[in-house]
C-alpha cells in the first residue's frame, strides 16, 4: 500500500516496520505484523513448494509494492526451496516514492539478512528504492536463481491493462495490496480483476489479497474465478484467495468460504466495483454500484 502523505513510521506487534498513511488515516499493514501478514495472507496461500519442480521461469506481479514486504518475503520463501528454474521473474508497481525510501529499512530486519546482502551488493539501486529494472543472484537451497526485479512507478489503472498483452499467461501468483476497497474503490474493479485473470499462468496461477470484502469477492467471481478465503491474521478475519477455473484440485488451496460470507457474496454485498475504461472517480463507480445494487435487489 502507498500514498505520498506517509508520515509516521510504526513498529507492528512482530517488530516489523509499517507507515501510517495520513490522507487516509490507514497503516500499510496489519498491526499483528507487516512480515506475518506478507507470510500468511499472500506468500503462505501460493503453495510456493508447489512451483519448485518448474523448470520454466516463475513470474510474480506485486500491485502496490510499498514497503516491499510481500516480495521480499515471497523471495525468502523461495531461497528456502530446490528450485528447478534458473530464473524468477518480479513485475512491481507503485505510485509513490516515498515508502520506497524505506526499503532499506525493511531489508534491515535480521529475517532478510541473506536477502538483503545479495540485493545490496549485486542490485544497490533495488535497495536504495530506485525505480528501473535490476537483477541479482538468489541463492536457493540446492543452485543460484537469476531474479530479474522490474520496480515500476505509476497508477496500477493506467498500467496493468497494457500490461495483459505483455505479460498474458505468466503469473504464478499475483499480489493485490493497494489501500481498502471502502478507501479506493477505483482500485478494487472487476475490470482489474479481469485483467489479472489474463494474466495468470495456466492452470494454476492465483491472486491473493488482505481484503474478504463481499464486493471483492463478487468481482472475482463475476470475473470468472473461484475464490476462497485465507487464514486470519491478528484481529482481521483473514484475505481472499482467487483461482484460475482451471486449477487442480482447488478444495486443497485456501479455506472454504463460511456460509455468511457465502450469503452475502450472493446478495447486495456481493455487486462488485466497475471502471471499464479505468477512468472514473471512486464516487462515480460508488454511485454506479449502488445503482446496480438497487437494479438487481429493489426489496
Amino acid at each position: 500500500m502507498s500514498n505520498e502523505c506517509a508520515e509516521e513510521t510504526q513498529f507492528t506487534e512482530d517488530g516489523s516496520l509499517t507507515l501510517k498513511d495520513e490522507q487516509t488515516g490507514e497503516l500499510y499493514h496489519n498491526r499483528a505484523g507487516a512480515y506475518t501478514e506478507a507470510l500468511a495472507n499472500f506468500v503462505e496461500p501460493l503453495k510456493l513448494y508447489e512451483l519448485a519442480g518448474e523448470a520454466g521461469q516463475l513470474a510474480f506481479l506485486d500491485v502496490c509494492f510499498g514497503l516491499g514486504y510481500n516480495t521480499f518475503c515471497l523471495l525468502n520463501e523461495l531461497s528456502k526451496l530446490a528450485l528447478v528454474t534458473d530464473s524468477i521473474k518480479i513485475v512491481a508497481i507503485e505510485k509513490f516514492q516515498k515508502p520506497l525510501l524505506y526499503i532499506s529499512r525493511v531489508l534491515s530486519d535480521e529475517r532478510f539478512r541473506k536477502l538483503s546482502e545479495e540485493i545490496g551488493s549485486q542490485a544497490s539501486c533495488l535497495a536504495a528504492g530506485k525505480f528501473g529494472t535490476w537483477e541479482f543472484q538468489l541463492q536457493c537451497k540446492t543452485r543460484k536463481v537469476c531474479v530479474r526485479f522490474e520496480l515500476v512507478q505509476g497508477d496500477l489503472r493506467q498500467i496493468v491493462p497494457p500490461l495483459v498483452e505483455r505479460d498474458r499467461g505468466i503469473f504464478d501468483g499475483i499480489f493485490h495490496d493497494p489501500f481498502s476497497p471502502r478507501r479506493a474503490p477505483e482500485l478494487w474493479t472487476i475490470d482489474l480483476f479481469e485483467c489479472y485473470k489474463r494474466m495468470l499462468k495456466e492452470p494454476n496461477g492465483k491472486v491473493v489479497t488482505y481484503s474478504a470484502a463481499s464486493a471483492v469477492r463478487g468481482g472475482f467471481c463475476q470475473s470468472g474465478m473461484l475464490v476462497r478465503r485465507t487464514p486470519a491474521v491478528g484481529a482481521k478475519s483473514g484475505g481472499t484467495l482467487a483461482m484460475l477455473p482451471s486449477i487442480a484440485c482447488p478444495e486443497e488451496n485456501g479455506l472454504p468460504l463460511l456460509s455468511d460470507e457465502s450469503d452475502k457474496l450472493a446478495g447486495r454485498a456481493g455487486v462488485p466495483y466497475r471502471d471499464l475504461h479505468f477512468c472514473k472517480t471512486a464516487k462515480e463507480i460508488l454511485r454506479a454500484r449502488e445503482a446496480e445494487q438497487k437494479l438487481q435487489f429493489p426489496y
